[in-house]
């Protein structure tokens, strides 16, 4: 059987707004489910002065790292003990998203679940928000969460797969979740682009691999394939129609003079998406436990 992935830290980047306490909601959830512990990170951004108007204003930033760290310790003190949880705080100060990738770095976070509000228009392929931001530069996947996921839970998991080298190195996340929430996954095959009968072959041969793989855990699983050209549109109308709790995706992890980009589908994906959302970089797997395509 393909190994699940672990899950046992769980990092939390809390700014007391609403998205952040509803991303608490699923992390308590999930550490539940999984026997995890959790750690709430809050950032301060950095304030850059000079001299002696810096040296004025260290004593009034360490006031609100001090403020900071009391309201955090109410939050986990209550977590812990409505829920049992294990919960760890931390106050950073810099760059949002530099401070959340930081600290799970160092803390070794196995998963990131964090508030968005999302980004459109020009912005949304510029600069992007903190979350794909975040996304791009953490050690592990984060899962992004709109104010519109009030449903706590995963119950219908959507993996997207399509023709490229990485796309099913999500699955192991799909089999932890999948299995510790009981749910029901539907693999939606996106067809290559082209004529060839072999590349279609492979294809074939990967996703029916992939719905083994789930199989195997007695997760009750269904394949829908799509030759729509326009796969991120595709799989948020498809997770619109059925309900889906959770879409995992592949990130490209690429790098613009503009900024951080995840490439087009990712962007999209993360950003428009009323339903929470996995998103998993590539990274190196050992040959010998991933087969064809991973």
């Amino acid at each position: 059987m393909l190994p699940k992935s672990k899950i046992e830290k769980i990092l939390i980047p809390y700014d007391f707004s609403e998205t952040a306490a509803l991303a608490l909601e699923h992390g308590v959830f999930m550490a539940k489910l999984l026997r995890a512990e959790i750690k709430l990170v809050h950032v301060l951004e950095a304030m850059s002065f000079t001299s002696a108007i810096s040296h004025a204003f260290s004593g009034f930033e360490k006031k609100i790292e001090t403020a900071s760290d009391d309201k955090l310790n109410e939050v986990a003190e209550k977590i812990h003990n409505e829920s049992g949880v294990t919960v760890s705080i931390a106050t950073e100060v810099g760059r949002i998203y530099k401070r959340i990738a930081h600290t799970a770095k160092v803390w070794h976070a196995d998963l990131i679940i964090m508030g968005t509000h999302g980004v459109s228009g020009p912005q949304e392929h510029v600069v992007g928000t903190n979350t794909v931001r975040v996304i791009a530069e953490a050690p592990c996947p984060v899962i992004s969460v709109q104010t519109h996921a009030r449903k706590v839970g995963f119950t219908r998991i959507l993996v997207p797969i399509d023709d490229s080298a990485n796309s099913r190195q999500k699955v192991p996340y799909v089999l932890t979740l999948a299995d510790a929430y009981k749910a029901h996954v539907f693999i939606l095959a996106f067809n290559p682009n082209t004529s060839k009968e072999d590349v279609k072959r492979k294809f074939e041969i990967k996703v029916e691999q992939t719905e083994t793989f789930v199989q195997d855990y007695d997760i009750i699983t269904q394949v829908v394939y799509s030759d729509d050209k326009n796969v991120g549109e595709a799989t948020l109308k498809f997770a619109n129609q059925n309900d889906i709790d959770l879409i995992l995706i592949m990130t490209e992890q690429e790098f613009s003079i503009t900024g951080t980009s995840l490439g087009a589908f990712a962007n999209h994906i993360i950003n428009h998406s009323k339903t929470p959302v996995l998103s998993c970089g590539p990274r190196e797997v050992n040959a010998n436990t991933m087969s064809v395509g991973y």
